[in-house]
């Protein structure tokens, strides 16, 4: 549900083993119908997927991967031939999970790259960790099941106990990569190359750790910041590739519920003024 760039490459991953349908729209959409999918980079090849632009029902496991602000139109798309199938949510930000309900949510984190090239093309540029787990922290039978069919597929998926203790680590690692970057237009690794901008991540992370404390979760997120760089370094994060095409971003998502410090609530600032186009 949401098969943009990361959509599209999790659609072609999983495809392997299993038979996936991907909900887009637009020339993306028209593009995979003629053409199929093209997936260059960690993952290439032409992938001949079905695509639509609405959800049909009859799923074993819906994975909504649309923007954190589209969330509300997709459950509503979906909430129209839904019969109690497991969602996996793999969006970025604070507060999907809860968006979501009355869906039975399997929360889950990815940090590979993807990028949108063209209509019915995406590049994947990072390949990164993938975790899923139940809400109340139970390591449940389908969770496992379904992690190892991922991993099976060339998806490496782990089944966790702490699924919302990760999801927000991420969304405190995306408010410094997908923020700095955007401000910045550059790649990922671009990040790591000066020791001015590290200086910068160290601000922001201290910030943004005092916010995950108050959450009961004692981590570092620079350390993580720059790891996920590194493993990504030749990704344009989702939130630049939004800048760049004059579209939405999801800072109120992801860098808002941490912008209570002076470094978080100016970078805050400054992706709000991109954001608008000025």
């Amino acid at each position: 549900m949401g098969a943009g760039a990361i959509g599209s490459v999790l659609g072609a991953i999983l495809s392997k083993k299993n038979d996936v349908l991907l909900i887009t729209r637009g020339k993306h959409l028209e593009n995979i119908r003629e053409k199929g999918l093209e997936v260059r980079g960690l993952t290439s090849g032409i992938f001949y997927l079905d695509a639509l632009d609405y959800y049909p029902g009859g799923a074993d496991l819906v994975i909504f991967s649309v923007k954190a602000y589209q969330t509300e139109e997709a459950k509503k798309i979906v909430m129209k031939e839904y019969a109690g199938e497991p969602v996996i949510t793999f969006q970025n930000g604070v507060g999907i999970v809860d968006l979501l309900k009355p869906l039975d949510v399997i929360p889950g984190v990815i940090t590979h790259g993807a990028t949108l090239v063209s209509p019915g093309v995406v590049l994947h540029a990072g390949y990164g960790d993938t975790y899923i787990g139940e809400i109340h922290r139970e390591r449940s039978e389908r969770v496992v099941k379904i992690a190892k069919n991922f991993t099976e597929a060339g998806l490496r998926t782990e089944a966790v106990c702490d699924i919302m203790k990760r999801r927000w680590l991420k969304a405190g690692v995306n408010a410094i990569v997908n923020s700095l970057t955007s401000i910045l237009k550059v790649k990922n690794g671009v990040i790591l190359e000066s020791e001015n901008l590290r200086n910068v991540v160290r601000c922001m992370a201290s910030e943004i750790n005092a916010t995950l404390k108050e959450k009961g979760i004692e981590e570092d997120v620079y350390p993580i910041a720059i790891d996920v760089a590194k493993k990504t370094r030749e990704n344009k994060s989702s939130m630049l590739q939004d800048i760049e095409n004059g579209k939405k971003t999801e800072v109120d998502y992801i860098i808002k519920p941490f912008a209570r410090g002076v470094c978080v609530k100016m970078i805050y600032n400054l992706v709000k003024f991109l954001e608008s186009g000025v």
